[in-house]
């Protein structure tokens, strides 16, 4: 990650440093039958890949595009306003779009993934499974 100049998302993402723990995260996300992220995680990822360096941002969308495909990732898009605002204004326009498609898929049962323990609080709070992406990597059972 370094050569793509992308330390801040290496901070945040220290737990899935090694390819077992990288491994454990993707047989989870894998082993639910639909997989659905917002167009604002989408967002989200260029607005972290745009700041690396010019020759990585390549390498790192096809890594995006690479996973996508092989999760077989569906993407729906959530209007701004059909947002409550006070959520917008707590924890911002993508983990509330992530909140919103898994109240509308409720009946799925989906889980959030977060890094956020106050945003999982929050999923929970609204009837919506949440698990922090660091516990399920440490996880080894």
């Amino acid at each position: 990650m370094s050569e793509f100049r992308f330390e801040t998302l290496r901070r945040e993402l220290r737990f899935l440093s090694d390819g077992e723990a990288y491994e454990r995260c993707r047989r989870y996300i894998t082993s639910f039958r639909g997989r659905t992220t917002s167009a604002t995680v989408v967002a989200e990822l260029y607005a972290r890949i745009r700041r690396t360096t010019e020759h990585g941002r390549r390498r790192l969308w096809s890594l995006v595009y690479d996973e996508f495909r092989g999760m077989m990732m569906s993407e729906e898009a959530v209007r701004l306003v059909e947002c409550e605002l006070e959520l917008i204004a707590r924890y911002g326009p993508t983990d509330v779009n992530l909140l919103e498609i898994g109240r509308r898929q409720s009946s799925r049962r989906p889980v959030i993934l977060t890094l956020d323990r106050p945003f999982a609080a929050e999923c929970r709070r609204a009837g919506v499974r949440a698990k922090l992406l660091q516990e399920l990597v440490l996880d080894r059972g």
